[in-house]
């Protein structure tokens, strides 16, 4: 008996793979699992659960990200995450999700109001922070961005995000 392959599989059951890579070497047993059927996918976002209602507008307070410089940090297969923007995230993401907002479904506006100090002094560079915020609290849909990006100075400790349906003028 012959094989293209450079190795042997039997299957005596239906549930149990045997493969044997190459003469003398021992058999590998796999064990596969049964299909259990999957469940209604729903929403934009392929998730199971119900997606979050549809807004016109969504005020959300968050923390401001960490300084620009610190984002990303260089690794020999390019830019990665950052461990301080990663865990920025996280927090970000539990406080998002705990205020319940809503979700905007096409092009949107973003509002922000944010602190005076040395974090926010870089408007631009807290485009991108927010908007991956945005993206993993589904509210927005990853990899859209703005069509209009709003940002002023205001009080309090925390960034207000306002975001909205982008209407053309």
């Amino acid at each position: 008996m012959s094989f293209p392959a450079p190795f042997r599989v039997f299957s005596p059951f239906s549930s149990t793979t045997i493969i044997v890579p190459r003469a003398g070497a021992r058999p590998l047993r796999v064990e596969t699992i049964k299909q259990r059927p999957a469940l209604p996918k729903t929403g934009h976002f392929g998730l199971s659960a119900e997606p979050r209602p549809a807004a016109q507008v969504i005020n959300v307070h968050v923390p401001p990200p960490p300084p620009a410089s610190i984002l990303y940090v260089p690794t020999p297969q390019g830019l990665v995450r950052s461990e301080a923007y990663e865990e920025w995230l996280d927090q970000a993401s539990r406080r998002l999700n705990a205020q319940k907002p809503g979700r905007i479904n096409a092009t949107f506006t973003l509002e922000v109001v944010a602190p005076r100090n040395a974090r926010t002094r870089q408007f631009g560079a807290l485009e991108r922070p927010l908007v991956e915020l945005l993206a993993r609290g589904r509210i927005i849909r990853r990899g859209l961005s703005p069509e209009k990006f709003c940002a002023t100075y205001g009080a309090g400790a925390e960034l207000t995000l306002t975001v909205s349906d982008f209407v053309a003028a």
